[in-house]
């Protein structure tokens, strides 16, 4: 009997480096601390690949946090894909959401290392089937990088395919289809007897999403039905773009795995481990395993106050818990005639072990008046009252631009519904 070849790679996605929430400027290295974060999970996953020999590294897309890295954040990054180069491990670059530009024709985040055609560096911004010999043998990686909706939007109409006039729901379906006949081809070229992988941006509609898909809830999001990449062609299937690791396989070949996020982006991400996924790929017979990353800790303190000194009860709950090393936020929930006897001062003196201290929420319960904000009237606009609302909630404001953003698409959505 043959033995088949076993190829080791890594699956991860979903970087995000840039992100500053909770984080303040490293007075050593001018970085901030959540950066600080962020590169310590991915050299961790660096020094794995590395030490276990690994062959080919999957990026199943999103670098940073936005599509415009500053130059500290491209040179963090580089470094990394250098010491992998150097390693002998191939590197496959998937394009996500948050590194295309706001303009098709624009550069996208990523496309520094296709222009530098760096020999082992593979960069993916359209669909496209790659063969890439790796030092433990041939890999063939099918590329399906995130479409923006005017991209694919600009796809229907190449194809002279009707779409105005459409429902979101069918213009969904229609680039849906779109998306699934990219899928086809790819699976339609690739060679049976050597192993391949899927790797995509994309979100599936059986997947668990968090605060990082907002957009999938309120429906403006594109999603993709699982049998449409789960194919007896490949191997493997890696994806990238929701934050939560998750395999969808239900138990068919081949896997379908969201490595999730590689650290915490904000509380919505506290109780989810970080890390990726060491893949044992193998024609018809590839298994992985999820290692977790050193991710730094997000602890939240709920409690309702019962006593006539809330301070006091607080304190004490924050001192028995360990903070160390830890975000933490507090949610206090206080009967409204002792409000007054809640002092923050002492409170963030029994949150002091703590790495960063997001915020303390107050909430008052009970009988009381409720005073009408003055700034909300009835000639207000919609997009006016939201943000006067998020003003009034600290455990909002963090998100405020991405609340104010997914506010804005969920108007204008009404808007052309009753237009």
């Amino acid at each position: 009997m043959t033995r088949l070849s076993l190829i080791k790679v890594v699956h991860f996605a979903d970087l995000h480096l840039g992100m500053e929430n909770y984080g303040r400027t490293d007075s050593k290295t001018g970085l901030n601390q959540r950066v600080i974060d962020f590169l310590k999970s991915l050299n961790f996953l660096v020094d794995t690949a590395i030490g276990k020999d690994i062959a080919l590294v999957i990026f199943a897309g999103d670098a940073f946090r936005n599509q415009k890295p500053n130059p500290t954040l491209q040179r963090e990054f580089a470094r990394v894909i250098r010491r992998l180069i150097r390693a002998e491990i191939k590197v496959l670059l998937l394009v996500g959401n948050h590194d295309l530009p706001n303009l098709d024709k624009q550069a996208h985040s990523l496309a520094i290392y296709d222009v530098l055609e760096i020999d082992g560096v593979y960069v993916a911004r359209s669909p496209k089937l790659f063969k890439i010999d790796t030092k433990q043998g041939p890999v063939q990686v099918a590329a399906l990088p995130h479409f923006s909706r005017s991209r694919l939007i600009a796809g229907l109409k190449d194809q002279d395919i009707e779409y105005k006039g459409k429902t979101l729901t069918e213009l969904n379906d229609l680039m849906a289809q779109t998306v699934e006949n990219f899928i086809e081809g790819l699976a339609s070229r690739v060679d049976a007897t050597i192993p391949a992988i899927l790797t995509a941006h994309a979100s599936l509609s059986s997947a668990a999403v968090g605060n990082e898909c907002r957009s999938i809830l309120a429906g403006n999001e594109l999603t993709i039905l699982p049998s449409a990449l789960q194919r007896p062609e490949f191997d493997y299937v890696a994806l990238g773009h929701i934050h939560k690791f998750q395999d969808l396989s239900q138990g068919a070949y081949p896997h379908l795995v969201y490595s999730g996020s590689i650290d915490r982006v904000d509380f919505g991400e506290e109780k989810e481990d970080k890390g990726f996924c060491l893949v044992s790929l193998v024609r018809g017979a590839t298994t992985y395993e999820f290692i977790k990353n050193p991710a730094r800790r997000f602890v939240t303190i709920d409690i309702e106050c019962k006593t006539e000194d809330p301070t006091a009860e607080v304190c004490e709950l924050c001192r028995r818990q360990d903070l160390a090393d830890s975000v933490v936020r507090a949610r206090i929930k206080v009967p409204a005639q002792f409000k007054e006897q809640v002092k923050k001062d002492e409170i963030l003196d029994a949150l002091a072990g703590a790495y960063f201290i997001a915020y303390i929420n107050i909430d008052v319960i009970g009988d009381e008046a409720r005073t009408r904000n003055p700034h909300l009237t009835e000639t207000q606009t919609p997009a006016g009252a939201l943000a006067e609302y998020i003003k009034t909630r600290e455990d909002l404001l963090e998100r405020k631009d991405e609340l104010m953003a997914y506010g804005q698409k969920l108007i204008d959505e009404l808007m052309r519904r009753k237009a």
